[in-house]
């Protein structure tokens, strides 16, 4: 199959399909070598490596889009990270939460990190994107992890596949990615991807081997049939077109707004009328005369149907015949059709949210979507528990996978091993059973 590449227990097999492992009988796991055609080092992150940026800039100008994010943000977080240990009463396996206080090496390195801030980070970029890019700093005897910082993920960009090691080897990361940056960029920094499948003692040795003191472990939601980045479900609002539906609309009311002629009525007076009000003098006024009193007249008008106090009242004018013997208003007035009266195209702006909320799993009604101006339907209080109650039970899975660093950070650094984490659920309950209506669970 090829040859085995040894660093200390960790093993690599190279070939035309190549595979890896770990330690001495581990079963060997292939790893597909993609065929990919594009020149440089780096794989792109979308045709013109803008993917991230574009779709974020989509997302900016959502309303229903940003609020159904920030839900699935707080609902991950929960009420935020907490430590405990398996205990058993009675026969009854539970969950004895323990202070980070009483662990002075887990506290310190907490309070190092500002891991609050790191855990919340690194959930908006996996809720984002599917994907986040912890960055780990080892110490100089590369026995232990100094500190952990999120990288993000819309700057980050994979190495492409070796083909020797059938391994993603390298993370680049730069703050202004385009079409044209490459690997040797100044702006671009080269940082060593480790597998996230290896233990914490076989990235120990690798690193120590390979004189590593910081290195990317990149963690995401399952990949499916993605090589490179995750294709995230919800995006699929962006690609088919209805995130576009719903940022075109306020921008189409926008210009309509700031274009629309904010008339009332439209008043039509006949020629008739002034060669029968001045029928001797009419026809010798000069055009400055005739301006003057065409504009009297229009004021007088303007003056009777304008104002909240002249609501409801009416014009009255005389009909003529004309020298062809035609029946002709002296003055007409017509009112003028208000295109925005009707609400139009707000339906399709509700319609396009609501599918946005849907395709990231957010219940409309924990976020109050419904059309303006018209019947929110946003249903009752207890509509909007029971759905952040579901909502929460489907966390299980995603925490584990923000809990990866926590594990390589107990297992590399040494601590205590009976430590598990979780982040502890919010619960919403009725205020006659709990007075601040909230309560925590791990």
């Amino acid at each position: 199959m090829g040859s085995i590449i040894h660093y200390g227990d960790v093993a690599f097999a190279s070939g035309s399909r190549a595979a890896f492992a770990f330690g001495s009988g581990t079963k060997e796991h292939t790893t597909i070598n993609p065929e990919d055609k594009t020149s440089g080092v780096i794989a792109k992150w979308g045709d013109d490596n803008q993917y991230p940026q574009k779709f974020k800039k989509a997302l900016n100008l959502n309303g229903a889009g940003g609020a159904a994010l920030r839900v699935l943000r707080s609902t991950h977080y929960g009420q935020g990270f907490h430590l405990y240990k398996d205990s058993a009463v009675n026969g009854k396996r539970d969950k004895e939460i323990v202070s980070i206080k009483d662990y002075n090496d887990i506290n310190t390195f907490f309070r190092r990190c500002r891991m609050n801030r790191f855990w919340t980070e690194t959930i908006a970029d996996l809720e984002t994107y599917y994907i986040a890019f912890p960055e780990f700093i080892l110490t100089k005897d590369f026995n232990t992890i100094y500190s952990v910082r999120r990288l993000q993920s819309a700057k980050c960009r994979f190495e492409k596949i070796n083909p020797k090691t059938g391994l993603i080897e390298n993370v680049y990361f730069c703050h202004n990615w385009s079409s044209y940056t490459n690997e040797s960029s100044e702006y671009v920094e080269k940082i060593a991807a480790i597998d996230s499948y290896w233990t914490a003692d076989q990235i120990k040795e690798y690193c120590r081997k390979k004189r590593i003191y910081k290195f990317v472990l990149p963690i995401f939601y399952p990949l499916m049939n993605e090589t490179y980045y995750p294709e995230v479900d919800w995006h699929a609002v962006y690609h088919n077109g209805w995130m576009n539906v719903a940022n075109s609309i306020p921008e189409y009311k926008k210009n309509l707004f700031e274009q629309q002629l904010n008339v009332k009525y439209m008043v039509y007076i006949s020629e008739e009328y002034f060669l029968r009000m001045y029928p001797n003098e009419w026809n010798d006024y000069t055009p400055e005369k005739k301006k003057e009193l065409r504009d009297q007249l229009t004021k007088a008008i303007d003056d009777h149907l304008s104002g909240n106090k002249n609501a409801g009242k009416s014009i009255q004018s005389v009909v003529y015949k004309d020298r062809n013997d035609q029946w002709v208003k002296g003055i007409e007035v017509v009112p003028v059709e208000d295109k925005l009266k009707d609400g139009s195209y707000l339906p399709e702006a509700s319609a396009a949210n609501s599918e946005i909320m849907f395709a990231m799993g957010v219940d409309p009604s924990i976020v109050g979507a419904g059309i303006p101006g018209g019947k929110m339907n946003t249903g009752s209080g207890s509509d909007k528990r029971e759905a952040f109650s579901i909502l929460t039970s489907l966390f299980k899975t995603k925490r584990e996978i923000s809990l990866e660093p926590w594990q390589l950070l107990r297992d590399y650094n040494g601590w205590d091993p009976e430590l598990e984490a979780e982040f502890a659920n919010t619960k919403l309950t009725t205020l006659d059973s709990n007075p601040m209506g909230v309560e925590t669970t791990i």
